[in-house]
């Protein structure tokens, strides 16, 4: 009879690859998903095949013993060794076998591929980078043409997964949100910039561009929405009036839930009747309550980061109008008579030093500006941004909870009538139809709570990347601001030296003073 390997010597591979795959489910590692991840360097499918069934015999693994099994025999099997499963009685006493795979990090990556194509997954299989991979976005205001007047702004909007540029305005984007609302209430759906009509000028024309470049990148890396047909049509329909053409052509849309097929939802997974997903609610509020906290703590950091932001603008400016004033005090042509210094005839002498400096003033203006736009990239394309999702999932959250306290008081308003009338069967029956179908929906806004949750918690990862950015943005710009003082301060230093090396006629005839 084979040992129970989970007491022996197991490598720390195999620990590796059990933890990793369990994080996904392990329940969730059937031989379809076996097979294609494994599938490599001597390993072929009926290989896998032969392991597979020889130790699971059942549809999927269901203990860590059996998971280590298939991993010694793999090595086995690409020592060249049949696949028997007494061999591994041979191991009692010592490690065994490391098979040749792929690294951690592939074969999770690979995993998370492969379980993407289980439908009723309540999991998302999607990390940050597979995330920005969908889609990405680009939002140009398109030029004013000379001697027309423009009443409405067109945006040039370019998707790379459609490979595809088109024309929209404003009014475009809120058919897009019209109908995506209605398609996909349990999903997050950005808000919209406000529109304005009065007093429209270029810094508020700038600021809905990004707006809506974030709102268009959300929208197409969601693993859902992307692929609808909808946003197609927005991404590439080259005719006028997208909005109108738009709302024509999808006028029957249907939400997610009412489109899906009837035996998607008519088993109650989750929960038992009419008693909904008490641990998911549990769960739902845990989620709720955490990424209330994360949004407000981002938004400070987001608030904090304008207000440097606007502090570093004020110094640039300052820097600026100090180059002015150094231009200003080294070309001053004021007659200085030695009456006026008498032996203190430093001031002409620093005069002509002057000259040089203002360089470095517009040095250190420039990188200071520079450095601002680098952090306001980073601030608009990226913080703002993952706010904009977190305030998308605080709406959502806010629809599901609107969509329980319906189901609560149906199954109240049914209760209610149940006991009022229990020998009238129709009215029982038609009640207990309707209230079915309400769980049935919830249980399914759940589920779509869940993987927006998760949708979420991916995203959170792109604030490594804020923190990373921004260090490297202040790491520049200091560099570049202490090479710029260091030469500043050189040529202070030269400046005294110069004049002390100097006789004092020498320092007369050189500043011009008048005896």
């Amino acid at each position: 009879m084979p040992v129970d390997l989970v007491g022996g010597s197991i490598p720390a591979l195999y620990r590796d690859l059990y933890e990793m795959i369990s994080i996904h489910g392990l329940d969730k590692l059937t031989f379809p998903v076996f097979a294609p991840l494994f599938e490599a360097n001597a390993l072929t499918k009926n290989t896998l095949n032969q392991i597979w069934y020889m130790v699971i015999k059942t549809n999927s693994i269901n203990s860590r013993n059996d998971f280590y099994k298939c991993l010694a025999l793999m090595a086995l099997a690409q020592q060249g060794k049949n696949i028997d499963e007494k061999l591994l009685d041979n191991y009692a006493h010592r490690e065994l076998p490391i098979p040749t795979l792929d690294s951690i990090n592939t074969l999770e990556n690979r995993l998370i591929h492969l379980l993407r194509n289980d439908q009723r997954k309540t999991t998302l299989c999607f990390r940050y980078n597979d995330l920005c991979a969908l889609d990405t976005i680009q939002v140009d205001v398109v030029s004013e043409k000379k001697g027309v007047i423009i009443r409405h702004v067109e945006y040039e909007i370019s998707s790379m997964r459609q490979n595809n540029k088109v024309l929209r305005r404003y009014n475009d984007f809120l058919a897009l949100h019209e109908l995506l609302t209605i398609k996909y209430p349990y999903r997050i759906i950005p808000l919209l910039p406000p529109k304005k009509t009065v007093n429209v000028d270029k810094e508020f024309i700038e600021e809905r561009r990004r707006a809506l470049k974030r709102y268009l990148q959300i929208l197409c890396r969601h693993p859902t929405i992307c692929d609808t047909e909808i946003i197609k049509f927005f991404l590439t329909f080259q005719g006028t009036s997208c909005g109108d053409n738009m709302k024509a052509t999808y006028k029957n849309v249907q939400d997610e839930f009412s489109s899906e097929p009837k035996s998607s939802y008519n088993t109650n997974e989750n929960g038992d009747k009419y008693g909904g997903d008490t641990d998911g609610n549990r769960m739902f509020r845990i989620s709720q309550t955490h990424m209330s906290f994360i949004h407000q703590q981002i938004t400070q950091i987001r608030d904090c980061l304008k207000s440097i932001k606007e502090k570093q603008e004020k110094n640039a400016d300052d820097f600026s109008n100090m180059e002015k004033t150094l231009q200003a005090l080294s070309s001053d042509s004021t007659s200085i008579d030695q009456w006026a210094t008498g032996a203190n005839d430093y001031w002409p002498a620093i005069q002509l030093g002057l000259a040089d400096l203002p360089v470095e003033m517009n040095a250190v203006s420039e990188r200071i500006q520079e450095q601002c736009k680098r952090d306001d990239d980073v601030i608009n394309d990226h913080v703002d941004m993952l706010i904009d999702l977190l305030q998308g999932y605080k709406d959502l959250c806010k629809r599901f909870e609107e969509a329980l306290t319906i189901e609560q008081k149906a199954m109240q308003k049914t209760n209610n009538q149940q006991r009022r009338s229990l020998s009238t069967t129709d009215t029982s029956s038609k009640n207990e139809v309707n209230l079915d179908m309400i769980e049935k929906r919830n249980r399914h806004a759940l589920k779509c709570v869940q993987i927006e949750t998760q949708l979420v918690y991916a995203n959170l990862e792109a604030f490594v990347y804020i923190l990373s950015s921004l260090g490297n943005s202040q790491y520049q710009g200091s560099s570049d601001l202490c090479n710029i003082w260091k030469s500043f301060a050189n040529k202070i230093s030269q400046l005294g030296q110069n004049y002390m090396n100097k006789s004092s006629i020498q320092r007369t005839n050189t500043t011009g003073l008048r005896r």
